[in-house]
């Protein structure tokens, strides 16, 4: 029963962190499908930082009203919440919304946001309700808030994300000596080579972890 709490333990941290972990490894597949390109990792940061109400709520609420915040129904409203959004966002991610007369990938952003507080929540709400189990417990739960950035990581790996070769190109120019002869130039192009799987499959994965957190 100890070994099986121990697993179970480890499996709710690796749920605290894991949606925002995973986006940040995919990004090399998914700003060159977006509008928003490179720009992509700014707006994230903001976003993640705007999702901090989601705790500064909790910390009110406790400031304010003891005892009257019980952390097990938000801890199950977060959770769904993040499996619903990543997949979700396994099929919305690549949509686009036209805003003042250019492309914005808004659904990704939404997404992101609702993912964003559900991490950064999960930071004021999980370990209060690990409080109540023994000790020993609180490690194998940041040992599992570890793995959250790990396995992610690993699975991206495997995919095969960012994977780039480069190869030579060759840019013509107009010279500009007496016989008007043609300079070339010798260039590397990069060239990113295909995943193994879907940035969707990726999602999917994402949400399954999500679920294995409830667990």
């Amino acid at each position: 029963m100890s070994l099986l709490t121990h697993v179970l333990a480890c499996l709710f941290g690796m749920g605290s962190w894991v949606a925002i972990n995973g986006m940040w490894v995919e990004l090399p597949l998914v700003v060159h499908a977006i509008p928003e390109g490179w720009y992509l990792p700014s707006y994230l940061t903001v976003l993640i930082q705007m999702a901090n109400v989601g705790p500064l709520f909790i910390t009110l609420m406790h400031r304010f009203r003891p005892g009257a915040l019980d952390e097990r129904p938000v801890i199950y409203f977060i959770v769904g919440l993040g499996i619903v959004a990543t997949f979700l966002l396994s099929f919305f991610w690549r949509q686009t919304v036209t805003i003042a007369g250019s492309l914005h990938s808004v659904p990704l952003l939404i997404l992101s946001f609702l993912l964003s507080v559900v991490d950064c929540t999960s930071s004021v709400t999980f370990l209060p309700f690990m409080m109540r189990l023994r000790p020993q417990y609180l490690t194998t739960y940041f040992v599992g808030e570890g793995l959250s950035g790990l396995v992610p990581a690993l699975v991206a790996l495997i995919q095969g994300v960012g994977v780039v070769h480069c190869k030579n190109a060759t840019l013509a120019g107009n010279g500009s000596s007496d016989n008007s002869s043609v300079v070339g130039t010798d260039e590397l192009q990069a060239i990113y080579q295909p995943a193994k799987f879907s940035v969707q499959v990726f999602f999917v994965f994402l949400s399954a972890m999500m679920v294995v957190c409830l667990v």
